[in-house]
């Protein structure tokens, strides 16, 4: 499964982009090395994850470990399946 996640921040992208470097956790229910991450504006970042185990994505975003991580830096995460299409 393909996940692209909807962050809603409080602090600036930067600030949460370099919380989000620091979690090496995410290689445990995703393929790390397609994980794409992009500024859509200060407040607004958008994250596409590939070969997502939804089961343990969901263990890790309710886990006590990662709401504490993350509570100072985002108002929200909005999540959405995705799949890749043939274009040519």
């Amino acid at each position: 499964m393909n996940v692209l996640v909807t962050a809603h921040l409080k602090q600036s992208y930067d600030a949460w982009k370099k919380i989000f470097d620091s979690d090496s956790a995410r290689v445990e229910f995703c393929d790390e090395s397609r994980t794409m991450v992009g500024k859509v504006n200060d407040s607004t970042a958008l994250i596409a994850l590939f070969g997502v185990d939804p089961e343990k994505m969901r263990k890790r975003l309710t886990s006590p470990e990662f709401i504490d991580l993350v509570k100072d830096h985002v108002v929200k995460h909005d999540a959405y399946s995705f799949e890749e299409m043939s274009i040519g």
